[in-house]
This record gives structure tokens, sequence and C-alpha cells, in this order.
């Protein structure tokens, strides 16, 4: 049930945010459309990789942020495919949208998760102090 629910969440938020994002990135296109649903990312164009998290926190409600090692280390795939592109993390909390450019700063690999779903549900993710996490409204894509 919270499961379900949580999907819902971020689907709602993913749709919202898709006009926000275009904003800044240009056209965006849906991963899940034109990759897989289950490609480590949700939006993309020719320069860009973009992933979403919906948070039900400020962002700065703690000492970081993170998300799932996997997305980075396809991240890096992409990159080596392509060293042009660009990849950005961004979170969407109750205080607005906040991103970190991939490798962009230091961070940490732990181990994180939750169990209030009925089944643990822990991995390794990219752990990035709040120093290193920006407004997406201070964000100039030259």
């Amino acid at each position: 049930m919270i499961k379900k629910k949580d999907l819902k969440f971020g689907f709602k938020n993913e749709k919202d945010a898709h006009p926000i994002l275009e904003k800044t990135f240009g056209i965006l296109k849906n991963t899940k459309d034109y990759l897989g649903k289950n490609f480590e990312f949700d939006k993309f164009n020719d320069n860009y990789y973009i992933e979403l998290k919906s948070r039900r926190i400020n962002h700065n409600q703690y000492n970081s942020l993170y998300f799932g090692k996997n997305k980075f280390d396809k991240g890096n795939q992409l990159l080596k495919d392509n060293p042009q592109l660009r990849i950005f993390y961004i979170w969407k909390c109750y205080d607005g949208y906040y991103y970190w450019e991939h490798d962009s700063s230091p961070y940490r690999i732990k181990t994180q998760g939750r169990c209030d779903r009925g089944k643990y549900e822990y991995n390794d993710c990219i752990d990035i102090e709040n120093q290193y996490i920006h407004s997406l409204g201070e964000l100039s894509i030259n």
C-alpha cells in the first residue's frame, strides 16, 4: 500500500516537473517512452540526462540527499559513450527543486534505504552533502 502511494507521488511529480525542467534543459523526452520503463534516468535529450527524485522533506532537512548508485554507474557509462553529455540528479522537495551535476563534487557511497513498505529496500547510494546541492533556479545552462 505504501509503495503504491509512493509510486503515485513520484509519477505525479515527474509529470508536474516536466515543463519546469524544460525551461532549463530544453525539450525533454521521457526515457520510459524511448529507452524502456526500467532505464535509470527519467528524462533526456541530445545534451542531458536527468534523474528526478521526489522527497517529502525540505531540501536541507538532513545533512545530505542521495540517489541510487546504479544511476551514478549508468551515468558513468553514458559519459564514456558520449563525454559531451551532462547528467543531473534533481530532487523535488517541499521547498523547491535542487540539483547536483554528475561527479561535480565529493560524495560518499553509503548503504541507505527503508523497511516501511513490508520488506527491506537497502542499496548502495550516492550521498551528497547539502553544501554541494544547489537550487535549480541558480542553474545557468550555456
